[in-house]
């Protein structure tokens, strides 16, 4: 059976230097239940996450990238 997977767009805060911006998505992609993060190539800052979610939740996605981050919403 197929797996079904969500989608969240994050939009990160305050500019920051692209080799933290790949650290970042380097980090999402590492945690269990994130398949996949794909930055935007027209809109700065955004992401588009898919993920478990019988495996994490959305909001432990955000709170795990305002760790390490200025901030970051959903959008």
């Amino acid at each position: 059976m197929k797996a079904r997977f969500g989608r969240i767009l994050m939009q990160l805060a305050s500019p920051r230097v692209g080799s933290e911006f790949r650290k970042v998505i380097a980090e999402l992609v590492r945690l269990a239940g994130v398949r996949r993060v794909a930055s935007s190539t027209k809109i700065p800052r955004l992401l588009a996450i898919d993920y478990n979610p019988k495996v994490t939740q959305a909001s432990a996605l955000v709170r795990f990238v305002r760790r390490g981050w200025a901030g970051a919403r959903l959008v």
